[in-house]
């Protein structure tokens, strides 16, 4: 009996486990993976808008998701980086808000497409008539005198955001003065020669609608310069801010693009441009605000070509036509020095100036390093070759201020192009070292 009683109660046990199995909720199925290829694509890249304006106050980005290639129904969620320039709604509608640029995001899964959103307030014409910076962009060590604004040293210029069609300007000019104009972002201008005019057209023919226009100086400072007395456009804008750093380079006629735009021959004002030199075409890169010092024959405290100044002296002033003191942003970001060619050629005629050129260079990068605290300073030489001496004493100051000073150093990257005016290095050359300085910094200072 107690046998049985055993085997009951066992099969008791077994009939209650398989109630229990059965009553025990399955465990659900792993969800489908979803191993597709999702893409998401806009209808523009990038939308202009003025706020309130009726037609140019909201625009509709258009988005599809692609599945494998193919297109869906699929919606994206649409997302802004900042709501204070422009805002948008679940079906791609942006309406502008606030001057100023943002990122529209249109997201399905794990694809995502953008949109750049610049958004331009409206100028008042006080603003315009006082080349106000909170309206217009100034470059370089421009100054205000009676009214007008004056543009003497290479690659200084204005950049101006307008409705309409066309820009006309009210310009003083003295002697030869080339500037290059690009209009709406184009990195290829239209090189004019300037003249005193009441209306000089700057750009026309444009179309109605949101333009802008930069205008820079492509002649050097000792060939002449000219003021600016005012603008003429239907409607003005704000124009919108460099979004990179604030860089100053500091050169000799290399910097100035002295005889870059022909192969071989001799200097002319005509075959020589500031704005297809190594420089602008960095800060160009870089969307930087910039500005540019920089004169053809010049040491950095001898004077052989008789430049009848020196880097020492002439870094101090506005220009060379106005040495009213310079007031040095601290605010200075990355400074590119490139000096000591012509201190080569003038160590050739005096063979005790070396010594003197190491010293003169030391001093010149401790004022730089004074006036821009946190500026990256890169000292560059030899794209016109190289003399031994004078590069051993670059390195050596900039070893000797180095030791304290990670943010100070020589780049020994450029090579010898003489294929240019005078044995100056042409517009290739300058396009192959703004290229190599311009990845030197993306990769050690902007990353």
């Amino acid at each position: 009996m107690k046998h049985a009683s055993k085997l009951a109660t066992a099969a008791l046990g077994l009939l209650f486990a398989f109630a229990a199995a059965a009553c025990a909720p399955t465990a659900d199925p792993p969800p489908p993976v979803d191993d597709a290829a999702y893409a998401v694509t806009l209808s523009s890249s990038a939308l202009s808008l003025v706020p309130g304006d009726p037609s140019l106050g909201s625009a509709t980005l258009t988005a599809k998701v692609l599945c494998d290639g193919e297109t869906t129904d699929m919606v994206p969620t649409f997302t802004v980086s900042d709501p204070s320039v422009a805002t948008v709604d679940e079906t791609g509608k942006v309406t502008a808000a606030g001057h100023g640029k943002t990122t529209i995001s249109a997201t399905y899964k794990d694809a995502t497409a953008t949109a750049e959103i610049c958004v331009f307030g409206k100028a008042t014409p006080e603003q315009i008539a006082a080349f106000s910076t909170d309206a217009v962009n100034l470059y370089g060590r421009t100054y205000k005198e009676e009214g007008a604004v004056h543009f003497d040293n290479p690659v200084t210029g204005f950049e101006v955001s307008f409705l309409g069609d066309k820009l006309t300007a009210n310009v003083t000019v003295s002697e030869d003065v080339f500037v290059c104009i690009y209009v709406d972002g184009s990195t290829k201008s239209d090189r004019v020669r300037m003249t005193t005019a009441t209306a000089f057209p700057l750009a026309e023919g444009l179309g109605e609608g949101i333009h802008t226009v930069r205008v820079l100086k492509s002649s050097e400072v000792d060939r002449g310069s000219y003021s600016l007395n005012a603008l003429d456009a239907p409607t003005f804008l704000r124009s919108q801010k460099p979004g990179g750093p604030k860089m100053e380079f500091i050169g000799d006629s290399i910097t100035a693009g002295y005889g870059n735009l022909v192969q071989g021959g001799s200097w002319s004002v005509e075959n020589s441009d500031a704005c297809a030199s190594y420089a602008y075409l960095t800060a160009e890169a870089l969307d930087a605000d910039f500005s540019v010092v920089a004169l053809s024959g010049i040491c950095v405290k001898a004077d052989i070509w008789g430049a009848n100044t020196n880097m020492a002296e002439l870094h101090q002033y506005y220009s060379l036509r106005n040495k009213t003191p310079y007031p040095y942003d601290e605010d200075t970001e990355i400074v590119v020095l490139n000096l000591g060619t012509n201190d080569g050629s003038y160590l050739d005629a005096h063979n005790d100036y070396g010594s003197q050129f190491t010293a003169d260079y030391t001093a010149f990068l401790t004022h730089l390093r004074e006036i821009y605290p946190n500026a990256y300073i890169v000292c560059i030489y030899g794209m016109m070759g190289k003399n031994g001496s004078i590069e051993l004493s670059v390195k050596s100051s900039v070893r000797k201020i180095s030791k304290d000073d990670e943010k100070i150093v020589y780049l020994d990257i450029f090579q010898k192009n003489d294929g240019g005016a005078n044995g100056h290095p042409d517009g290739a050359a300058h396009k192959r070292y703004a290229k190599q300085l311009t990845d030197h910094l993306l990769k050690n200072v902007l990353q």
